[in-house]
């Protein structure tokens, strides 16, 4: 079963972030990403990807491209948009985002090209989102794939991802501190609710019998304007993963 596209980059790009914003009325063309690079050369996968960013006229992202990946978003005008990847140029998931009143996305609805479906549900308090199902599909029967539980500071970062299977078997629990600077998100689609204030500082993995997995320390470099342009990921193997972005 292919995980869900959004894992595989929005996520790492719906949270692209600036230390400081600018009170410049074209603030939001001058923070717009250009250009993401994700250089895992220091890693057994020892490679570069460089995804091209576009956009319509709303600043909501249309296409991530890269010479080996590509995702297009198309939007309507009802309650829902959806993302298409296709790899190496050829198509492999078709993934549906449903939004509630508060145009959140709240479910989502995927198949690939090997004919798996899957989707994901997502439990609210207000704003803020307290857990996400993934569902899988046969013939017979829907069931639930993971569940994470998340936990949060007063200040509003989550600070616990407990992921499980659909018994409720633990698998990993994911701890996260914090470092003093804001967390501005300045990719669209902005139709995901933040799960921090603040830009992590460290990320912890244990299983389910508290035996450490991993551990990545995160630093930050901004350029003249705050925007953030370098975040390099840190792990405890030795492993180092610097994520570049360039602005227009």
């Amino acid at each position: 079963m292919q995980k869900s596209a959004t894992s595989i980059l929005l996520f790492s790009l719906l949270f692209i972030f600036s230390c400081n914003k600018t009170n410049n009325p074209n603030s939001n063309n001058l923070n717009k990403v250009k250009l993401y690079i994700e250089d895992a050369t220091q890693t057994a996968y020892n490679e570069i990807d460089t995804f091209t960013l576009s956009y319509d006229n709303q600043d909501r992202i249309i296409s991530l491209e890269s010479p080996i990946i590509k995702q297009t978003y198309t939007y309507g005008s009802g309650n829902s948009f959806s993302m298409d990847l296709y790899t190496y140029g050829a198509w492999s998931i078709h993934e549906i985002f449903y939004l509630n009143g508060s145009a959140i996305v709240d479910s989502t609805l995927q198949y690939n090209n090997t004919s798996d479906t899957s989707s994901e549900g997502y439990l609210f308090s207000g704003t803020t989102l307290l857990q996400k199902k993934e569902y899988i599909y046969s013939s017979s029967a829907v069931q639930i794939d993971t569940q994470d539980d998340y936990t949060y500071d007063n200040n509003g970062n989550m600070t616990k991802d407990v992921q499980s299977d659909g018994n409720g078997n633990v698998g990993t629990v994911i701890t996260y501190t914090y470092t003093d600077k804001p967390l501005n998100p300045l990719v669209t689609p902005k139709y995901f609710t933040l799960q921090s204030k603040n830009l992590p500082a460290t990320q912890t993995q244990v299983d389910g019998y508290g035996n450490p997995l991993l551990t990545i320390t995160y630093s930050y470099n901004f350029d003249n304007q705050g925007r953030l342009i370098k975040d390099t990921e840190t792990y405890d193997n030795g492993d180092v993963v610097v994520k570049s972005y360039v602005y227009y």
